[in-house]
């Protein structure tokens, strides 16, 4: 093997490069020399031209080996992005498999161990504010404080995306969850932020069947203050929105067009209870008992049903 096909094979590889290059400027130094001792001969040049053009053609070679390496390189940070992604991605579908179980604990405990970034994101965010909700749904004593934590995380997962449909809702649910804690001026006041943030919620998701639920309950509640509460929040506080208990029905039937719950013919049988449908208040009753439950705040409204099927007749 001579020494110049030795070379251009060393050259090759990525870590010789340097090296190479300084043989090259070998090469051109090498020639000069032999041009300042009085000449080189004709074949001395060809050989050096010939030399030179193999290193201009491995220098090309190298060139594209960096481009190839680095295209390489960021495959590999994508692919590494992409697998953190669904790892997350995963992670947050075990959280709603759990709260939808009532394993609340568990589900936090995951939320809590994701890595910074995707905590910060607004589907971590609202998922987190569920869950905090749940938690205080779950405990005896109703836990205030985990519900005004639910707000925070909900409204953080507004700021990172205002087009966040669940982020919006679980801002609504936390309001609604807050409000028997609440005084009057601020019941007031939180009865309009819930109604503002669960109609953006059906606006940017019209699938949604518990958004539905949530603004039809909203009604159902604000419809049933008095003239006179209406008039003292009005003179007051500036009044609150305007509600019906028909509104309250229409929604419920959106809702259960969309997913037919528990939850739904549930709430539905008080409307109609309200409405004075004594009927089909009690049909929604029956066909309350006869759905399976798909999340923990119905096993309660099931054993409710139960009850106003003896209360109600």
């Amino acid at each position: 093997m001579t020494p110049c096909s030795l070379y251009l094979r060393l050259a090759t590889c990525k870590n010789m490069k340097t090296l190479y290059r300084a043989v090259t400027v070998a090469l051109i130094v090498g020639f000069w020399a032999l041009l300042s001792a009085g000449g080189p001969t004709n074949q001395e040049v060809g050989e050096t031209t010939s030399a030179l053009e193999e290193v201009d053609e491995t220098t090309s070679a190298l060139e594209e080996v960096d481009e190839t390496t680095s295209a390489l390189e960021e495959v590999d940070e994508t692919t590494s992005a992409l697998e953190d992604s669904e790892e997350t991605t995963s992670a947050l579908e075990k959280v709603d498999g759990l709260l939808n179980q009532g394993e609340n604990e568990e589900a936090w405990k995951i939320l809590q161990a994701l890595p910074e970034d995707d905590s910060k994101s607004a589907e971590s965010l609202w998922r987190m504010a569920r869950t905090q909700y749940e938690m205080g749904q779950a405990s005896d004593q109703k836990n205030a404080k985990l519900f005004k934590s639910a707000e925070k995380y909900a409204r953080a997962a507004i700021k990172k995306d205002h087009n966040s449909s669940e982020s919006y809702k679980w801002l609504a649910i936390a309001l609604g969850a807050q409000s028997k804690y609440s005084g009057t001026k601020e019941q007031v006041r939180q009865s309009g932020e819930i109604k503002e943030n669960i109609e953006k919620a059906i606006e940017l998701n019209p699938d949604d069947d518990i958004a539905y639920l949530v603004l039809s309950r909203w009604h159902y509640k604000v419809s049933a203050l008095s003239g006179a509460a209406r008039t003292f929040a009005r003179i007051i506080y500036g009044g609150v929105p305007k509600a019906s208990i028909k509104k309250a029905e229409d929604l419920l039937l959106q809702a259960i067009k969309i997913h037919d719950r528990v939850a739904h013919r549930y709430n539905l049988a008080k409307v109609y209870k309200r409405m004075d449908r004594r009927e089909e208040a009690m049909e929604q009753l029956r066909l309350t008992l006869l759905l399976p439950v798909t999340f923990p705040e119905e096993v309660k409204d099931k054993e409710k049903a139960r009850k106003k099927q003896q209360s109600w007749k």
